[in-house]
């Protein structure tokens, strides 16, 4: 979550991995070429001249032309982005913008994501779960190495995870469950758990899964070394991070972008601005605000657009508490059924979509649940007239951070009121919203940003924002951490989305959709969860 979230449900019985093995490192071959060998390739030269330069040339892939060390012609692109990395440390730094520059890019992961943000192959070639669901076995792809030359095998996996866990890294409650991981041979690791976690394979196509060269020393707040595509060519903090091509890459090397920049903006407008002057190539994602100019640019075939998917929500959160009358779960449906979704979804002007349960639609088991509490005044104001406002103290307390706007504040006030029931809005500082909110509880109603199944457990934990303590939910997130396999999770985890979504601690507002614009030079360019995963590899440029 944002700083504004609802604090994550935490797994229990944590437990510091052990070390139980090296693997070996990947030695490089050497010989000396004897002097027949050194005459016949005279012999040739002598003879064909430049004629078998040029047709192993014309018949060899740029792939193999890059492997062997000899230059692609540059092809640069620029990305515009308003979220600026304050500290290269991915180990530490929080936020989104890090990994946004750096995954997939710099550094590279256990197991990697598609495109609809399943797991798919990374640095493991495969892996193989146990019946129990407490033993992941991942084959690694043979001959990789770091950046620098360093060979990457099974003993950097395990030495990675380990730093994850002992130093406390970002995301490092994820790997809670984790009892020992160990490498019996270069290519294999072995992680065991104390108990299933369904979630694993998704965490370690994060932070938690970057394998990083434990031989390496730098300073990782302004440098960055991975086994990626790319490498760290520059930082300038708020203002650029620049990559360029790794022409060593272990993996097949991407052939159009061969130097990135990113560049930061404070606001999107100045981004879209930037395109329009063609000062960058692709500018991500555009704030609802933008949308008219860039919609208008797209009309004109000035620029083009793609519009993705995303799992960061707006939540609704309701006092779940007893001292609120949102205890009462006919209440919390009643104003769900006041507000009016597609309005919310039309002030986000093409940047957000309805979205009715606590799954986004890149989570495995989503479905549409915008069906449960459909718009409908009269039947709100059927269920809340049980509840009159004299029983509320004369009207809800509508308590958000500040950051959000006033908009969404006054259409939640207008649309509940005309369902006969009064709403006080107060905006506070980020500050105060931690003090009356999070900590005294000062609230009937508040604003969040919530991420699809990464926020997913705090419905399961009373101790959440919301207060919200439902047996029915508790149990039934027992068994999806229960699961044993991707099958039964996506099963258990769609039943306990549509309990969480019937019994209504919150009422999803919007779920983001961003936007990305790019000029006419770029194609294939990344469309879902632009803001945190921006694979360079796949762009293709006519620069």
């Amino acid at each position: 979550m944002s700083s504004h979230r609802a604090d994550h449900a935490r797994m229990q019985g944590k437990a510091q991995p052990t070390d139980s093995g090296n693997g070996s490192s990947h030695g490089r071959p050497s010989g000396r070429a004897g002097l027949a060998s050194f005459m016949v390739f005279v012999l040739i030269v002598a003879i064909l001249g430049g004629v078998c330069w040029g047709g192993w040339l014309l018949y060899s892939s740029k792939d193999e032309i890059l492997d062997h060390g000899i230059s692609m012609p540059g092809k640069s692109i620029s990305i515009g982005t308003t979220s600026a990395p304050s500290s290269l440390d991915i180990r530490k730094a929080s936020g989104d913008a890090i990994e946004q520059a750096l995954i997939g890019n710099v550094y590279e992961t256990l197991v990697s994501q598609d495109a609809s943000g399943s797991p798919t192959a990374g640095l493991a070639k495969s892996w193989k779960i146990s019946d129990d669901g407490l033993s992941y076995t991942f084959h690694l792809n043979s001959g990789m190495h770091f950046s620098n030359g360093d060979a990457l095998d099974a003993s950097d996996v395990v030495w990675s995870l380990r730093q994850v866990v002992t130093g406390g890294f970002v995301g490092s409650s994820s790997l809670s469950t984790l009892s020992s991981v160990s490498n019996p041979n270069a290519t294999t690791v072995v992680l065991r758990l104390a108990s299933p976690n369904p979630l694993l394979l998704r965490e370690l196509y994060g932070r938690v899964g970057i394998v990083y060269d434990k031989d390496a020393k730098l300073d990782y707040a302004s440098q960055a070394l991975g086994s990626g595509p790319y490498t760290l060519n520059s930082w300038q903090a708020g203002k650029t991070l620049v990559l360029q091509l790794n022409t060593k890459y272990w993996g097949r090397q991407p052939t159009a972008v061969t130097k990135a920049t990113f560049r930061y903006y404070s606001d999107s407008a100045a981004m879209l601005s930037a395109l329009q002057n063609k000062k960058i190539d692709i500018a991500t994602p555009l704030a609802a605000s933008s949308m008219a100019q860039a919609n208008q640019d797209a009309k004109d075939s000035k620029i083009s657009l793609v519009t993705g998917k995303g799992d960061e929500t707006l939540a609704l959160v309701f006092n779940a508490r007893s001292d609120s009358v949102l205890s009462d779960q006919r209440f919390r449906e009643a104003v769900r059924y006041m507000l009016d979704h597609a309005s919310f979804v039309a002030a986000q002007k093409g940047t957000a979509s309805t979205i009715g349960g606590p799954l986004s639609p890149l989570d495995e088991g989503y479905e549409d649940l915008t069906g449960l509490h459909p718009h409908d005044t009269a039947k709100g104001t059927q269920l809340a007239y049980y509840f009159p406002p004299s029983y509320y103290n004369g009207s809800l307390r509508f308590v958000y951070p500040q950051s959000y706007g006033s908009a969404v504040g006054d259409l939640i006030k207008s649309q509940l009121a005309a369902g006969g029931v009064p709403v006080t809005v107060t905006m506070v500082s980020d500050a105060d919203w931690k003090s009356t909110v999070e900590s005294r509880h000062d609230f009937d109603m508040t604003l969040t940003t919530m991420s699809g199944a990464s926020d997913a457990a705090s419905f399961a934990d009373p101790d959440s924002l919301s207060g919200y303590d439902s047996p029915n939910a508790q149990s039934e997130w027992k068994t999806v951490e229960a699961s044993r396999n991707d099958a039964s999770y996506r099963t258990n985890i769609a039943a306990y989305a549509r309990t969480v979504s019937t019994e209504s601690p919150v009422d999803w507002l919007y779920v983001s959709t961003p936007v990305t614009a790019f000029n006419h030079t770029v194609t294939n360019v990344p469309s879902n969860s632009v803001t945190r995963y921006f694979p360079l590899r796949a762009i293709s440029s006519a620069q």
